[in-house]
């Protein structure tokens, strides 16, 4: 974790590397566009418990303090602020915070007189209602700060870090969901030296307690009976689709990170965040990560790269060709559930979120929705999905925050209108979106609908899902009233599974040593209905981890396994033994 901080004349501070981020969650999503990792006061409206760091000043004094932040909710409304917090230094404390940027940038605090000595720097979250700090910068005197996301990142760098280290691999997998789970163990496992880094503090992606996504997708067919092996490794014992019956513990997030740390030949970068690539004309030559816990910057290279980000981010900072649907995709969700409690806490009104008082719902009176489902079934599952008209790159966290806004909307509805669940409390929502679709990287063949009629000659990945992708559901137009919707309906068509997805669509057009894996790869927006799921995904990660093999073994790159190695390739794949697990729940839709 971070060393003790010294203030002299000026410092800045990271927040996600404080000691102790007490009730806060850190949230990585969105470094790329606002420029940092930040703590977010997730507590559903209660108060989180205080973060706080050590400070040591040189010389006691007064110092003008600055907090990079957002009022979240300014976008829909700019006179309201439900994200408020402080920060104390010592025995001091700035005004209220997280009320004024309409978007990211520098909120000023206040002039606080600071001891000589060590002293404590702590924020104080006042609502509950996801407040949100990535940087502190406090200064002798008034200073103007770089507003720009990328500005701020690289001042943070320039100014704070001192720790560079440098390593080297045959292979890194940048994406820790079940693409690049099982791809980096694939290769592994072959004796291919892997690097996996992950921005979050475990493995699993949406399929992991922070998100709460259960499995989708079969394995293990013929003529290819051993690929989803890797995949039947993770399997959880039992899921729980709708409501409380979605626990943490359902995911297994230490059975997963204990596969991952005994795997020989497998380092894990976790908590690391992708920032920069380097390149050689069209090869990657590394990736630049921040360590953002211990506040290091870290160069990785290798000759082979694989992105499983699901966002395309590694292609995206190297050049890869690729596109985005900006209106008309499929959107993010964080779910949600209310559940029974001995002692129900009153809940306060938020005029700020979605005002739903006047609308139907899922989960509503005795409201059915489009699944049949009713009441608690009904609230915040995987229908509860915002950001379809919305860029899903610059826009993600709107998106994600629209999510935050229709969930507190509705629980004030049914709780403070309705005089509904009245024994009931919301108990979990997740802070870290599920994603659907943003980025899909360009291969060698850009994969269609209409493809799925033919079998191409380097076909190996099953996919066993149906067209099915999300729109905006009719029946609740009306509680879109301001424009941007939250609940879909999905729009299906049958796949004639399993079907075997093209060996070319997994690595990249114009990057020569960069693999692909997961609903990143190289399909159109139709397509990605059925490739988005997780056991497809982790299924296209193993056959990524065994091409990798064949690549250190040839001294060649992606293309040239299809080109030139693909019968013996194809024929690998075929002889791996069959060790299908059970899979709970539905596998194929």
């Amino acid at each position: 974790m971070a060393m003790n901080k010294v203030l002299k004349d000026n410092l800045m501070l990271s927040c996600a590397a404080f000691d102790d981020n007490g009730g806060w969650v850190r949230d990585s999503e969105f470094i790329l566009n606002m420029g940092g990792v930040y703590l977010l006061a997730h507590g559903l409206g209660t108060p989180v418990e205080d973060a706080s760091t050590a400070l040591s000043c040189e010389e006691e004094g007064d110092y003008h303090i600055y907090a990079y932040t957002f009022n979240w909710v300014a976008p829909w409304h700019k006179d309201m602020a439900p994200g408020k917090y402080e920060i104390h230094i010592g025995n001091q404390k700035t005004c209220i915070l997280g009320t004024r940027c309409e978007q990211w940038g520098w909120e000023y605090g206040g002039l606080l007189h600071i001891r000589k000595g060590s002293t404590r720097v702590t924020i104080h979250d006042l609502t509950g209602f996801e407040g949100r700090i990535a940087y502190i910068y406090i200064s002798k005197d008034e200073v103007s700060l770089p507003e720009n996301g990328r500005e701020v990142l690289g001042s943070y760098i320039d100014n704070v870090i001192k720790d560079k280290p440098v390593y080297e691999f045959d292979m890194v997998c940048v994406g820790g969901g079940f693409a690049g789970m099982c791809s980096s163990i694939a290769a592994a496992r072959g004796g291919v030296k892997v690097a996996l880094v992950q921005d979050r503090p475990i493995v699993g992606g949406n399929n992991s307690s922070e998100i709460r996504v259960w499995l989708g997708g079969g394995t293990n067919y013929e003529p290819f009976p051993g690929l989803g092996n890797i995949v039947g490794e993770f399997e959880q014992k039992n899921i729980g689709h709708y409501g409380p019956v979605n626990k943490a513990e359902l995911y297994e997030d230490d059975r997963k990170m204990a596969i991952m740390r005994r795997q020989e030949n497998l380092t894990l970068f976790m908590e690391h965040c992708l920032i920069d690539c380097q390149m050689d004309g069209d090869l990657i030559r590394s990736v630049t990560l921040l360590d953002y816990r211990n506040e290091r910057l870290v160069t990785i290279k290798a000759g082979l790269f694989a992105d499983t980000t699901g966002d395309g981010n590694l292609g995206a900072l190297a050049g890869a060709d690729f596109e985005v649907t900006t209106n008309g995709h499929m959107g993010l969700s964080n779910l949600w559930h209310i559940e029974k409690v001995s002692d129900p806490k009153p809940f306060p009104r938020c005029p700020w979120a979605v005002d739903l008082s006047r609308d139907v719902f899922p989960g509503r009176g005795d409201h059915i929705d489009f699944y049949g489902h009713k009441r608690i079934e009904s609230l915040g599952c995987w229908f509860w999905e915002s950001g379809m008209t919305e860029d899903p790159i610059d826009k993600a966290e709107y998106a994600r925050d629209l999510n935050f806004r229709a969930m507190y909307g509705a629980w004030d509805t049914l709780r403070n209108v309705d005089k509904d669940y009245q024994e009931y409390e919301l108990t979990f929502a997740a802070a870290i979106a599920g994603k659907r679709e943003s980025r899909r990287l360009f291969g060698d063949i850009v994969l269609t609908k209409t493809d799925f009629k033919y079998r191409f000659p380097d076909a190996c990945a099953a996919t066993t899902w149906n067209f099915d992708v999300h729109y905006p559901h009719k029946n609740y137009y009306a509680a879109f009233h301001e424009g941007d919707a939250f609940l879909t309906m999905d729009c299906r068509e049958i796949v004639d599974w399993p079907y075997f997805l093209p060996y070319r669509i997994l690595y990249s057009r114009n990057i020569r040593n960069m693999f692909m894996a997961g609903r990143n790869v190289s399909v159109s927006h139709d397509a990605a209905g059925t490739a988005r799921v997780m056991r497809t995904c982790g299924i296209m990660g193993e056959v990524v981890g065994y091409a990798a093999r064949l690549c250190m073994k040839h001294g060649c790159l992606p293309r040239d396994i299809y080109t030139d190695h693909l019968d013996e390739f194809l024929t690998f794949l075929k002889s791996i033994e069959n060790k299908e697990v059970f899979k709970a729940g539905s596998t194929v839709v």
